[in-house]
């Protein structure tokens, strides 16, 4: 499965850089610190934590510096979640796209999980819904570059596989087929909400559930 590493290096590093604008860091450097700092951020602490003097002290830099690039918090934190959603949910490589069709859904479906603490990552996004009526573009970018960038990928490659012939579907429900697929592949992130104690499922559950859901998916749409 396709991965990348934007969360491999410690955010936590950039703390020792001197307060201040660094002098030999050019400025699109300095903005992919903030930006990898403040995702790392949203998914270790609490939301309301995730300050904008919170993510000046973490990168190393003055208060200052991080609005130079950033007009304010939720300017901020809506790119990185957006930022941290293109970790998560990838496209499939160009060699991966020519795997039969079984193996593209399935790894379109293997998510990338990045480096944190599953409970923090739950209290995120339970705060991001608190919060959506308060920054509404806070959550409308976690759904379109999250669950929405998902739905998209697949549905792709369910049209090419209508083209090929491979299954028999209309186009008109091809966004309603994606989404099906989707509900299949995960347990219902709601259930986890409602019960934080809940244990996460085990990573051979979660793709007995995926291999399961993509079955049952081909097997309905077979020509």
């Amino acid at each position: 499965m396709t991965t990348q590493d934007e969360f491999s290096a410690d955010p936590t590093c950039c703390a020792k850089m001197r307060r201040g604008r660094p002098p030999q860091m050019p400025n699109s450097a300095r903005e992919a610190v903030i930006l990898r700092v403040a995702a790392q951020m949203l998914l270790d602490i609490p939301f309301d934590d995730v300050t904008m003097a919170a993510i000046a002290r973490a990168a190393g830099m003055s208060k200052r510096t991080v609005y130079e690039h950033f007009k304010n918090r939720e300017d901020l934190l809506v790119k990185a979640i957006i930022y941290v959603s293109r970790t998560i949910f990838l496209p499939l490589s160009a060699e991966d796209a020519q795997r039969p069709l079984h193996e593209r859904l399935s790894i379109l479906l293997q998510i990338n999980a990045p480096p944190g603490c599953e409970a923090n990552k739950l209290e995120f996004l339970r705060s991001i819904i608190a919060k959506a009526q308060t920054y509404p573009v806070l959550a409308q970018k976690l759904y379109a570059n999250g669950h929405g960038a998902l739905i998209g990928f697949i549905r792709a490659e369910i049209l090419r596989a209508v083209e090929s012939g491979d299954i028999v579907l209309t186009d008109i429900n091809a966004d309603m087929a994606a989404e099906m697929l989707l509900d299949m592949a995960f347990k219902n992130t709601l259930t986890r909400l409602l019960h934080p104690g809940e244990a996460s499922l085990e990573d051979a559950e979660v793709a007995r559930r995926r291999e399961l859901a993509i079955a049952l998916f081909l097997r309905g749409c077979a020509p």
